[in-house]
């Protein structure tokens, strides 16, 4: 490709991008907080968690529902001036969006249990919010919250940067060039 087409390309992909991540970070629903709240946490907590586990959840549908990794790259790289922003006005919650991105990471890299990874990432928003040992129907609710951002922001991933369409008889590695 030319230079043009180069830059016609990129400035398409950073399009595409902040239409993602507009998704990404908007604000979660009053009807979210409220079943958060009604659980025993704060708002401003609540709210707090709620958009970390949106973040989170939309790094990582970005990141293993993409059709290549350069999208998870563009969206954790255009995703970085917001959280600087953030950081640059509390100090402490570029800290604790550091740990709970840990924290989300870390519960998809365990093996060998029987939680599948829906309620496991709906442990780590309810222990952020300081609810560490949840009741089972609090749990699952959590659980269908994260079910419904990860739905939700599958969604867009696919109607911004299109969905995966591969041959039956094909396998995706054979793809390759």
């Amino acid at each position: 490709m030319g230079l043009w087409s180069d830059w016609q390309a990129a400035r398409d992909r950073r399009r595409r991008v902040d239409q993602y991540l507009a998704r990404v970070l908007h604000a979660p629903a009053a009807v979210e907080v409220a079943w958060l709240e009604g659980a025993g946490v704060a708002r401003a907590v609540a709210l707090r968690e709620l958009e970390f586990a949106r973040r989170a959840i939309g790094l990582i549908v970005s990141e293993r529902d993409a059709l290549d990794d350069q999208t998870a790259a563009d969206v954790a790289h255009q995703l970085a001036p917001a959280l600087g922003v953030e950081a640059r006005r509390d100090p402490d919650m570029a800290r604790l969006w550091n740990e709970r991105w840990r924290s989300y990471t870390g519960a998809l890299a365990v093996r060998g249990i029987t939680e599948g990874p829906a309620v496991r990432l709906a442990r780590v928003l309810l222990a952020a919010a300081g609810i560490d040992t949840p009741a089972e129907p609090l749990l699952q609710r959590a659980a269908r919250y994260v079910m419904d951002v990860r739905t939700e922001l599958n969604e867009v991933l696919r109607a911004t940067f299109g969905a995966v369409s591969l041959p039956d008889d094909v396998r995706p590695s054979a793809l390759r060039s």
